[in-house]
């Protein structure tokens, strides 16, 4: 569980999450969702230690995130990014082994295991191929395959449908509610509702770096009036 508690984060003498408070829950997807620049990545790059902390608190699984170290927070927590930053001069299998050797692993070990993933999410057969020679939906799931290397308990992704098309972006939808039938908190920032209508679970309405309204399941929609309005737009 991920237990955000009146997260403040401040940049360029900007504050861009102020007191901001919210709950990632085991088995579910939450989804933050809000207008340009609310401060939706802002959040996720906080909760991965790429963003400073100003005041607040960010406790994954009973741990405050400000004393782990960077190796003990990507065991924690993994992060897709929305442009994907897989290592262009790499393979497919190779930019999965890469984090696994960074954590003292026989590269004998590491080699099974993210020849494991790879085909738990059915591109083992793009295991030799680099990222230019495949396309964007398979660049993505080459991307959650090499943070899920590291066994996190948290997955977090960043705009995961800006670049797909309407069928990698429902492979994606499977792809994360069979994660999280496996007990994995995922957090993800969205503005393609449509995508959100399709998975939807927990959402957070973000304004100007704050949480101004919560729904947990579609059933509530109707006692959600901005989410209810912003998901209209599909």
């Amino acid at each position: 569980m991920v237990i955000v508690d009146k997260l403040v984060v401040e940049a360029s003498e900007q504050t861009l999450l102020q007191e901001l408070s919210c709950t990632l829950i085991p088995g579910r997807i939450t989804a933050f969702i809000g207008k340009s620049g609310a401060g939706k990545t802002t959040l996720l790059k906080a909760l991965v230690g790429l963003m400073p902390i100003a005041r607040g608190t960010i406790m994954i699984n009973n741990k405050s995130l400000l004393s782990l170290s960077p190796r003990q927070r990507s065991e924690e927590i993994g992060f897709v990014f929305q442009d994907f930053n897989l290592f262009p001069h790499l393979s497919v299998l190779q930019n999965c082994i890469d984090p696994l050797m960074h954590h003292a692993m026989s590269y004998k070990t590491a080699h099974e295991r993210a020849y494991s993933i790879l085909r738990e999410l059915g591109i083992d057969h793009l295991a030799d191929k680099y990222p230019s020679s495949i396309s964007g939906g398979q660049q993505q799931r080459v991307a959650i395959a090499r943070a899920l290397c590291l066994s996190p308990k948290v997955l977090l992704l960043d705009e995961p449908t800006a670049s797909l098309d309407p069928l990698n972006a429902d492979i994606l939808a499977g792809i994360l509610r069979n994660l999280t039938a496996q007990g994995l908190t995922i957090g993800l920032s969205s503005q393609d509702m449509n995508f959100v209508y399709k998975i939807f679970d927990r959402v957070y309405y973000i304004e100007t770096g704050s949480i101004v309204e919560y729904c947990d399941g579609i059933n509530n929609l109707p006692q959600s009036p901005l989410i209810n309005s912003f998901l209209s737009h599909r």
